[in-house]
């Protein structure tokens, strides 16, 4: 990765997806990185390391009403920073992170971060966790066109970081 790209983070409207219909995490992963195989900002092997992260090191967060997930993987899979959002009209069941006894969250938004500097993806995380505190916006993604879910993730939590 040249150090330009190390330092942007590639967003826009074609990293937000709506899924209108029942979903699984393999197949919400298999379609945000569809869009970041296709840019060429991940390895091919990208979806799967991220399948197999989630396993080891859950990602659901239990914000209410909203459960969201931040899944992710290693810096090697990834040759662009980039961020995909996916906003699921049917939540699915994941494991929260961080618990041993493997509890669970309905996750309706997905964070899918493609970072490769652990600064950076700190950064990206305290801003997403101060982000999903306001639940009210987070029911208006429900509803809002990509556009409008873009604008405000890069308003929120990508603003000033690339």
């Amino acid at each position: 990765m040249s150090e330009a790209d190390s330092q942007k983070i590639a967003f826009d409207t074609s990293f937000v997806k709506h899924f209108l219909k029942q979903i699984t995490f393999s197949a919400v992963v298999d379609r945000l990185s569809t869009n970041l195989l296709d840019k060429d900002l991940v390895t091919s092997d990208y979806p799967r390391a991220v399948k197999d992260r989630e396993v080891k090191f859950p990602t659901g967060l239990p914000t209410a009403p909203i459960g969201i997930a931040i899944p992710h993987t290693d810096p090697q899979y990834v040759k662009t920073n980039a961020v995909s959002v996916g906003i699921l009209k049917e939540p699915i069941e994941m494991t929260v992170m961080g618990t041993e006894e493997g509890d669970k969250v309905q996750v309706s938004i997905i964070f899918l971060l493609s970072l490769a500097q652990s600064n950076k993806h700190l950064n990206i995380l305290k801003r997403i966790m101060g982000f999903v505190q306001n639940q009210e916006l987070l029911k208006k993604f429900q509803t809002a066109s990509d556009e409008e879910v873009a604008e405000e993730v890069q308003k929120a939590i990508l603003e000033g970081l690339s």
